[in-house]
């Protein structure tokens, strides 16, 4: 067990005592008083402030320290209980997830305590659930776990309290909601502590307190007789203790690393006698996380009142001798002494207990003023790099970003900072994309935009900026800028050039005319029946509340209604189903002409609302788009309980069914075929991309979605779930995450930012399945994205590759279409390659394969030339 001694703690010591006394640092610290402090209630009116009497400090509201929650009073009948002025009203977060107070103004490697407090106070009435139901939740600090507070009273204030070293300009506390009550909160406080104090508190490392004591006091010690605001509670000891004090001044060294404040040491305890220690003892908190076992500090705090008599003692954590070298304590007349721990000690049994003993020789009974018990925050997560940290508090402070930035950046939480994407390095999280398009943003852009130095898509567009990009934002080859051109480009060195009001209402009218006529058409085409919902390219647009019931009937001109009796008919009454999806069942009809089709019939079983949405989505999208890719629509049917939807027939299956092997009539797809079919569906996805006036994102795509027709032309079907810009300029569309299990993008999964990139990734996965002929998913395994990675490394083509190829297939062409693969299913969508890359890349990987195929074509031609000649010579 390791600890620390002051210097003052041996006998030695007393003779170098008054040599030292220059040294020697006095209570003199009233010119820190106040330095460096944030003081926050929790739950005051924005803007509003106070002056606290008891204490001498200024509070200020938390309005600009978070950005959800509830304000609320405490209940009339505590006010008069509450031992804080900053716990008359607090703010809670009913929203639930993880809610962070961003604590501002802090100085990176300086050294500070946080304190939270909490004071229930019968605010939600539910005062008499407390006692039988504890309110539970927990509090981080950043990333890091820090404390778990459980409420079972109304009028007891709860503190949790650490001390810590910046790693950025602002300290992060979070309240995370465990499902056992709604988390809330009276106070937050920041003191700015001197660098050497608390050693154990370290940039990697921080200490929460679980006690601190003043023994034999008998009031709370606090600012201003602390400098630095701790809680020095009045002691809990045993009965038999007896209390001492003193009215003379108590010295200590300049160099002492806790400074206890001259009050706390005017006062002790003892024993009565020589032969009875005094006991200490705690214990992990019940109810904390099974993971959590907290490796503690202790701090002892001892001075003498008396000097003629020998007092010494030893002492004893959890049956270990605590002092080095078998000297023992005696502590010094009016003098500042103490003994830490210098290391975390961990008991599993999680009892902690010290004994502190007269030794044989003392006169007179163990005496202690004051202790202190912290335990380690565990910082086992991986943060934010500081530097990037540092430079998105700048931007939201310089810009007033009103989005509800929250806790570590690139911590992948739901309630957390929005509009970036981050990728850890191994020891740190940089951010990789920020976007913060659409924010009514004024002003210069900043320039420490330029400190993230693993920004790898910067998108400004949408705001009002009127400054060119920091010169290190424009030399730097690897980032994408996103921009509003009309400003002009913001890497020409100057600023945009100034237009003329003239000019500017020109523009700004031709704006509203291409606009009213653009939606002239969309309502003509789509809307002439008022589609609930309406369709794709026409989202804005609602049906008159009067009409929602009876709107359900669509019309186009080039696309057929058919009565439900006519499906009927054409489906021989349903009788050959030939698929079931998420929407309803398939059936097989043919038209009067003799034309197959497929039947898509909405299913009474899943939700209208749900059906009559995908219904519009999918009739939207293929009444505007067409392409040889694409598959086709011949009609619907509207018809108010039978929506149904008439495709063409394909009648080769998917390529789902095929990869595995589940259309009979087909052997296995060959390599030829198989790039043959990648290569289609990426042109039917690049043109649903770049072919329309408003990209389209299918949201959907996997191998079930890719059907073959006669001649085997794979083309893209059910866009149930697809979803079309509304402008150029957008960046993404903010939609549910919707999809199956596998094709998923898992940065729009976590986000809900909805990209022309989620699409790649999902037909990256496709691309995956051709080659090597499994499922996204096995049972036991990771994903197919994993699995390749894992085997690319060795280098060995064939393990990638379907074996029922039989190795018939050019290596360089399986080699280019894997590696498109991994880049489509790259994690950050930044680095994704668009569809017109990836249909590039297809069209050379067909070409390897076709030039392959024609040469083995060749040798086997050549080969049959010379067996018939040879046939003919012997014939003679």
């Amino acid at each position: 067990m390791s600890f620390g001694r002051s210097k003052g703690c041996t006998t030695a010591h007393l003779i170098f005592l008054a040599a030292s006394l220059l040294h020697v640092h006095v209570h003199s610290d009233t010119d820190f008083l106040g330095e460096g402090f944030i003081n926050i209630d929790c739950g005051l009116p924005g803007g509003s402030s106070y002056l606290d009497n008891k204490i001498g400090l200024n509070y200020t509201s938390d309005d600009g320290y978070i950005n959800t929650g509830e304000n609320h009073n405490i209940s009339a009948e505590y006010n008069a209980h509450e031992l804080l002025t900053s716990s008359l009203n607090l703010r809670s977060f009913p929203g639930g997830g993880r809610n962070c107070y961003t604590l501002s103004r802090a100085t990176a490697g300086h050294k500070y305590l946080v304190r939270a407090i909490f004071m229930h106070g019968n605010y939600d009435g539910k005062e008499r659930d407390l006692v039988r139901s504890p309110l539970v939740f927990d509090v981080y600090m950043g990333l890091h776990f820090w404390d778990r507070i459980s409420v079972s009273s109304s009028t007891m204030n709860y503190v949790a309290e650490a001390i810590i070293v910046a790693e950025a300009s602002s300290v992060s506390v979070c309240l995370i909601d465990i499902g056992r009550g709604t988390p809330f909160v009276s106070s937050m406080e920041m003191r700015k502590m001197k660098s050497s104090l608390y050693p154990a508190a370290m940039y990697n490392q921080s200490i929460a307190l679980q006690e601190r004591h003043s023994l034999g006091a008998s009031s709370l010690i606090r600012y201003p007789d602390d400098p630095y605001d701790r809680l020095w509670w009045p002691s809990q000891g045993t009965s038999g203790w007896l209390n001492l004090s003193t009215t003379s001044e108590i010295k200590r060294y300049s160099t002492d690393p806790f400074e206890v404040p001259v009050r706390v040491l005017q006062t002790a305890v003892t024993s009565p006698t020589t032969s009875t220690p005094l006991n200490l003892s705690w214990e992990v908190p019940s109810g904390w996380p099974a993971t959590i076992l907290p490796g503690y500090y202790l701090n002892i705090y001892y001075t003498d009142f008396q000097e003629q008599q020998l007092r010494a003692f030893d002492v004893y954590y959890n049956g270990f001798l605590w002092v080095p070298d078998n000297v023992s304590i005696t502590p010094a007349y009016l003098f500042s002494d103490y003994s830490n721990a210098t290391a975390p000690f961990t008991d599993n049994s999680g009892f902690y207990n010290v004994r502190i003993i007269a030794t044989n020789t003392s006169v007179l009974p163990p005496m202690l003023n004051a202790y202190e018990i912290y335990y380690l925050i565990q910082h086992d997560d991986t943060a934010t790099d500081t530097q990037d940290v540092q430079a998105m508090m700048n931007i939201k402070t310089e810009y007033q970003v009103k989005k509800n930035w929250m806790g570590d950046p690139c911590l992948p939480e739901k309630y957390t900072w929005i509009g970036l994407t981050c990728k850890s390095d191994g020891v740190t999280s940089r951010v990789k994309t920020l976007n913060l398009s659409f924010n009514n943003l004024y002003g210069a852009v900043p320039d420490s935009l330029t400190n993230l130095s693993s920004l790898r898509v910067l998108d400004l567009s949408g705001n009002h900026l009127d400054s060119p990009f920091p010169e290190a934002l424009c030399m730097a080859g690897s980032l994408t800028l996103r921009y509003d051109a009309m400003n002009g480009h913001p890497c020409n060195g100057k600023s945009p050039e100034k237009k003329s009001i003239l000019l500017k209402v020109v523009v700004a009218v031709l704006v509203v005319i291409v606009a009213l006529l653009a939606c002239t058409l969309t309502v003509f085409c789509f809307c002439r029946k008022q589609v609930p919902n309406v369709l794709l390219g026409c989202a804005n647009l609602q049906c008159p509340k009067s009409h929602e019931v009876g709107c359900n009937n669509v019309h186009t001109s080039d696309r057929r209604e058919f009565t439900y009796a006519e499906l009927v008919a054409i489906t021989n009454n349903f009788s050959t189903c030939i698929g079931e999806g998420g929407y309803g069942p398939v059936f097989h009809g043919e038209l009067k002409d003799g034309t197959q089709v497929a039947v898509k019939l909405h299913s009474p079983t899943s939700a209208t609302a749900k059906g009559m949405e995908e219904f519009s989505a999918e009739v939207g999208s293929l009444t505007t788009v067409h392409h040889r890719y694409l598959v086709l629509l011949v009609g619907y049917c509207t018809e108010k309980d039978h929506l149904s939807l008439i495709y063409e027939y394909m009648p080769n299956g998917s390529l789902y069914d095929n990869l595995r092997g589940r259309n009979t009539f087909i052997q296995t797809l060959g390599w030829r075929d198989r790039a043959q079919i990648a290569l289609e569906a990426a042109q039917g996805l690049d043109y649903l991309h770049t072919g329309c006036v408003l990209p389209i994102i299918h949201r959907d795509l996997k191998s079930h979605n890719i059907l073959l027709g006669h001649d085997m032309i794979a083309k893209i079907s059910d866009f149930g779930l697809s979803k079309s810009y509304i402008n150029l300029a957008q960046s993404h569309i903010s939609v549910t995450a919707a999809g199956t299990l596998g094709y998923i993008d898992p940065e729009y999964c976590v986000s809900g930012r909805l990209t022309t990139s989620s699409d790649v990734f999902s037909f990256g996965v496709v691309l995956l399945e051709i080659v090597t002929g499994e499922p996204p998913i096995l049972p036991t395994h990771v994903h197919i994205v994993q699995r390749v990675k894992e085997k690319v490394i060795m280098g060995n083509i064939e393990t990638i590759v379907d074996p029922r190829l039989h190795r018939q297939y050019d290596f360089s062409s399986i080699w280019k279409v894997v590696d498109i693969a991994l880049l489509c299913t790259r994690e950050a969508s930044s680095e994704r390659p668009t569809m017109s890359m990836v249909v590039s890349h297809l069209k050379d990987a067909l070409a390897l394969e076709e030039a392959r195929a024609t040469e083995s074509n060749i040798r086997q031609v050549g080969s049959n030339a010379d067996l018939s000649i040879s046939w003919v010579a012997s014939g003679r």
